[in-house]
């Protein structure tokens, strides 16, 4: 069943563009007038995200479906990508995450990746922590796909982590107040239905140092401008929310967040991809 939402931002009816020319139908994209948050209208509901909709599933017929439309522009882009991560070893959420991680004094340093997939990113900053820092870290997740929370399960119990099989919202309210030292949402804002109550529950579950480590697609990049519906940030139906500097900075400061980094390398507009890192306020 497809939800009807209003200004994720604003929590109410409020003035919209609707946004014609940008997604297929049956869904309706719409910017608020007020906020300038773009948003789907109409996403479908949690339990789509299950099997159905599942990212695993999204995720290879939009890797087809761009790949037929433009091979050439795909098959760049797929290479450019590889040699980043497997030769450069460049991979800036785990750069970020492991950073804060070492700098953390606590005891137990917790961190969490919402939307874990199969655990890869947690297990890319296990690797990378010093010994000493490693025995005291303890990696956890939240996956609403039942395929990939059985993955990241078993690819977490080797570090002494563990995967809780459940939407954003329902895993992270789990936990005890101010229990993690980071919580990433690393590609996973856009996402989520409800990206307000999730940022307020993550304020919640952040201890007083904390941070909230964020990376989603640059709905303010110029190459958004340039290449119109064929954008790479664009995905139907499961990208949901559509940020910008100014609109990811005003939801922190709605959920009790501030913005501690964003700089003009993590919002640069010739990347598709924007980044920040939030402190409770």
């Amino acid at each position: 069943m497809n939800l009807k939402r209003v200004s994720p931002l604003l929590e109410r009816e409020t003035p919209t563009t609707q946004l014609h020319d940008v997604a297929p139908a049956p869904w309706v994209v719409r910017r608020c007038d007020a906020s300038g948050l773009v948003f789907l209208e109409n996403p479908p509901g949690y339990e789509s995200l299950q099997a159905d909709l599942a990212w695993e599933v999204t995720w290879q017929r939009e890797a087809d479906k761009r790949a037929a439309d433009e091979p050439a522009l795909y098959a760049m882009s797929t290479a450019a990508k590889r040699f980043r991560h497997r030769v450069m070893k460049r991979n800036k959420v785990a750069d970020l995450a492991t950073a804060i991680v070492r700098a953390s004094a606590a005891d137990e340093v917790r961190m969490l990746d919402l939307g874990c997939g199969e655990g890869q990113l947690l297990g890319q900053v296990m690797d990378r922590l010093p010994e000493a820092v490693r025995r005291r870290c303890r990696p956890f997740g939240v996956e609403i796909s039942n395929e990939l929370a059985r993955r990241s399960t078993a690819a977490l119990a080797p570090y002494g982590g563990r995967c809780v099989h459940a939407s954003a919202l329902q895993g992270l309210a789990g936990f005890e107040a101010g229990y993690f030292d980071l919580i990433v949402m690393s590609s996973f804002l856009e996402h989520e239905i409800q990206p307000l109550p999730l940022l307020r529950e993550a304020a919640r579950a952040l201890r007083a140092d904390g941070r909230v480590l964020i990376k989603v697609p640059n709905y303010a990049s110029w190459n958004r401008s340039l290449r119109g519906a064929r954008w790479c940030g664009y995905r139907w139906p499961d990208h949901v929310n559509y940020f910008t500097p100014d609109t990811l900075a005003a939801a922190a400061q709605a959920a009790g967040l501030r913005v501690e980094r964003m700089n003009l390398l993590d919002r640069f507009p010739l990347s598709d991809s924007l980044y920040a890192v939030l402190r409770k306020a």
